[in-house]
């Protein structure tokens, strides 16, 4: 018998969605630990994936779908990875990813999938992706990986009643995106957020976190979601929890130090508590 053990993800932001540099998308992102997806041959159900062909699956570990925790990539890979393993065949997320086209807009799935931690991709160059559109609406393939570094705190997240954004909608929202903030964005991102994650210095990520909710495409993400969730925003940086929302949500997450910190927002907002995963995604023969 065979096993994939798979995970799940923060997506922080993406970076430029306007292109005039040359490039556009761009993200960064940590893997959790849980929730996580976990598939092992069976009898339940078969997908064919191409140039591996069929596999027969089974899910012992699932979670929701479109709501910002990456489910479609993680999935996909994860059966991906599960086909290229019963077949004998070796493929990295790169690979697998191209298969099940994923990672055509962030590749922060793609590369948690593979390696886990806090990852920042470059990424597409206009020459290979003409303008932005979510991995759905696109055959681009996954953006190079610039960093990636071991994630040194515990994940706090909640999902609030809010919208599941997918499909046209979410389309819509790339297409009609009008850049603002976007400069800004870079600076609070290269200069703070990033070196404040290599020197393990949570304030000045947390700090760098709420600055980015008001910048680029993460505005617009962060207004269109409920007034519920942006009401659990307002009320965790009240409580000294600078927060973020994951990809277009409806998930909210900061990162802590401690299970006593965790404990305190479980209290009050519910939600869960998550290791970060540092490993990737795991294969078992048993």
């Amino acid at each position: 018998m065979l096993r994939v053990i798979g995970l799940s993800r923060i997506h922080i932001t993406l970076f430029d969605l306007e292109g005039k540099h040359g490039r556009i998308d761009g993200g960064m992102g940590v893997g959790l630990r849980k929730p996580r997806i976990v598939l092992r041959t069976g009898d339940c159900s078969t997908a064919s994936i191409p140039t591996l062909g069929s596999v027969s699956y089974c899910i012992e570990e699932d979670y929701e779908a479109h709501v910002g925790l990456g489910h479609t990539t993680q999935f996909n890979m994860a059966l991906a990875k599960l086909g290229a393993e019963y077949h004998m065949r070796r493929f990295d997320a790169f690979e697998l990813a191209k298969l099940v086209r994923r990672g055509s807009t962030s590749g922060v799935g793609v590369y948690t999938f593979e390696w886990g931690g806090f990852v920042v991709d470059g990424g597409h160059s206009i020459k290979t992706k003409k303008k932005a559109l979510p991995s759905d609406y696109s055959d681009a393939p996954p953006p190079p990986l610039l960093i990636r570094k071991d994630f040194p705190w515990m994940i706090y997240a909640v999902i609030p009643d809010g919208k599941r954004v997918f499909g046209e909608p979410e389309k819509r929202l790339f297409e009609n995106f009008k850049p603002e903030g976007t400069d800004e964005l870079a600076r609070v991102v290269l200069i703070e957020f990033i070196p404040s994650v290599v020197e393990k210095d949570l304030e000045g990520v947390l700090d760098a976190l709420w600055k980015i909710q008001s910048l680029g495409f993460k505005k617009v993400e962060v207004s269109h979601q409920t007034q519920e969730v942006r009401e659990v925003m307002r009320r965790m940086y009240s409580r000294g929890f600078p927060c973020g929302l994951s990809s277009f949500g409806p998930t909210v997450f900061t990162f802590i130090s401690s299970r006593r910190e965790g404990e305190e927002l479980i209290s009050t907002f519910g939600g869960w508590v998550s290791e970060p995963n540092n490993e990737g995604a795991k294969v078992e023969w048993y």
